[in-house]
């Protein structure tokens, strides 16, 4: 599918039978599916009680990293959404919703449908009147909101409820004007109602439409090749900002009675794969043993520029201290970091353990005025206020290291380390309407004898310098991806910081954003 154009949708193929099962729903959509890349004209909704079956199979799963999203069982999970007159009466209208794995919905706490890049949502509108109804009009349409939950925020006339819609497509749309819904399909890529008949009567009896459309992972903007990238489903307690897609139904009957609406919550996980370890890499994880070092393996290993560290110790020495890190993308994050002081009593002091403090930061960033800023923004035009941009800061988890051998003698002494990336770590997200994204950061020594003097803080290329957060001597930006890469995966030596050990901080301001290029890691 071009990116530069809005998604398309497949022509419903028509109604099911009463006594449908759920396998003539998975293949009534496999076959809606299938007859969308041939030319050949589909008809109108058939109420017969036979039903043809498909033959085309689904689609594997791909492999999925990002355990924030339960994972589904061979088959589709079917999500059912009612709509009754009264509280003991039988639904009369239902919409189905299969997906291949389901997620957390962070407001209600219940299992909602979550789909992926290369997904299709599928799924089915039922209707059961056992009494003629008067339906004027049938619309199910993608919504997806961005919301914008600032603490102190004076909500305008622009916003409805503090939220701005960047993403709406329908999916099912009928109404009087088409004709009578058994004998056209309610799809939105059909005009018929220039030659249809109009619908006078009341619908009666049962009406069943499936549907299928791909899951649009990019917008189309002008000036952005390809579109640009929609954000995932987020929403975090601390986080004042949050994405949202739903499933919208909407059913007018007419003057003396309130539309019928229903909105289903869904969730959208982008597919971002890692990058290839290199082969010494690969072996050592199949073997499961210890990784080597960027002496041996530097194609596994990035290395970043070497930093000096000043300060007094005990007050009356000057030291010197020169350290150098290197470090890769997985399951967890291995680091190698080497210390290295002519003074022996510093270096024993400092190089330990306990007093080596590497982080990872994750930074969102929203817009609090809308989405047409942050496109505006995006592409470098229009009259776009960058220091409306709201951004949070959290440190997610620090890298637990591994004894070292080394002799005393030695003026380096070197260091093997892991951070643990959460099961459920959002990964990163460079959509400009909301930004994810993590960095991995060398802090100074954490020792009540050392006290790193200013002039060690003299990169001013180094971000969150004034926003504050500690104080960083090397930052890295990284890829926290969703799908495991090729070859084996990476393989833990250490256990992950107890959560009460864990120095996580966090902090909301406004501020001036400098464009960071993305880094992923080997």
């Amino acid at each position: 599918m071009d990116a530069s154009y809005p998604p398309r949708y497949s022509t419903l193929a028509g109604a099911l039978p009463n006594d449908a099962t759920l396998g003539d729903i998975t293949a009534a959509i496999n076959n809606s599916e299938a007859m969308q890349n041939t030319s050949t004209p589909l008809n109108p909704p058939s109420y017969s009680s036979v039903y043809r079956n498909a033959s085309r199979r689904r689609q594997p799963m791909s492999p999925r990293q990002d355990q924030n999203v339960a994972s589904g069982s061979s088959g589709p999970q079917v999500h059912e959404y009612h709509i009754k007159t009264g509280s003991k009466s039988n639904p009369w209208a239902t919409l189905q919703v299969f997906s291949k794995c389901s997620a957390d919905s962070g407001s209600s706490g219940q299992k909602v449908p979550c789909f992926t890049s290369s997904d299709s949502v599928q799924g089915a509108l039922q209707l059961t009147l056992d009494s003629p109804q008067n339906i004027n009009s049938i619309s199910l349409s993608r919504v997806n909101r961005h919301r914008y939950q600032l603490r102190g925020r004076i909500i305008t006339s622009s916003y409805e409820d503090g939220s701005s819609t960047f993403l709406d497509h329908p999916v099912i749309s009928w109404s009087r004007s088409n004709g009578d819904p058994r004998c056209v399909s309610p799809s939105i890529e059909d005009n018929v109602s220039s030659r249809a008949k109009k619908f006078d009567g009341k619908l009666s009896g049962q009406y069943s439409w499936p549907f299928c459309f791909p899951f649009p992972k990019s917008l189309p903007a002008q000036g952005h090749e390809g579109g640009l990238p929609v954000p995932q489903s987020f929403f975090e307690r601390g986080v004042q900002a949050s994405v949202q897609y739903d499933l919208v139904l909407r059913m007018t009957h007419g003057l003396l009675r309130s539309d019928s609406k229903m909105q289903v919550n869904i969730a959208y996980v982008p597919d971002i794969a890692p990058g290839p370890s290199s082969i010494l890499r690969n072996y050592a994880y199949s073997e499961r043993s210890p990784l080597p070092g960027p002496e041996i393996d530097p194609e596994g290993w990035l290395a970043l520029p070497t930093t000096v560290i000043r300060g007094r110790l005990f007050s009356d020495r000057m030291i010197k201290l020169r350290s150098s890190q290197s470090f890769t993308r997985g399951t967890i994050i291995p680091c190698h970091l080497s210390v290295e002081c002519t003074d022996e009593q510093a270096l024993d002091l400092l190089a330990n353990p306990k007093s080596l403090a590497v982080r990872l930061l994750r930074r969102v960033e929203y817009c609090d005025d809308g989405t047409k800023n942050s496109i505006s923004s995006s592409r470098g035009v229009g009259n776009a206020d960058v220091n409306k941009l709201q951004t949070h800061t959290s440190e997610v988890e620090r890298a637990v290291w591994l004894p070292t051998r080394s002799t005393n003698s030695s003026p380096v002494r070197q260091f093997n380390g892991e951070i643990h990336l959460n099961k459920e770590l959002q990964p990163s997200c460079l959509s400009p309407l909301f930004k994810v994204s993590y960095y991995v950061e060398l802090l100074p020594f954490e020792c009540s004898v050392f006290k790193p003097s200013s002039s060690t803080f003299d990169d001013s290329s180094i971000p969150f310098r004034k926003e504050g957060a500690s104080r960083a001597l090397l930052s890295r930006q990284v890829t926290i991806a969703t799908l495991h890469g090729e070859g084996p995966r990476p393989v833990p030596f250490t256990k992950p910081k107890h959560r009460k050990e864990r120095k996580t901080t966090s902090r909301d301001f406004s501020s001036s954003i400098v464009p960071v290029a993305l880094f992923q890691c080997m």
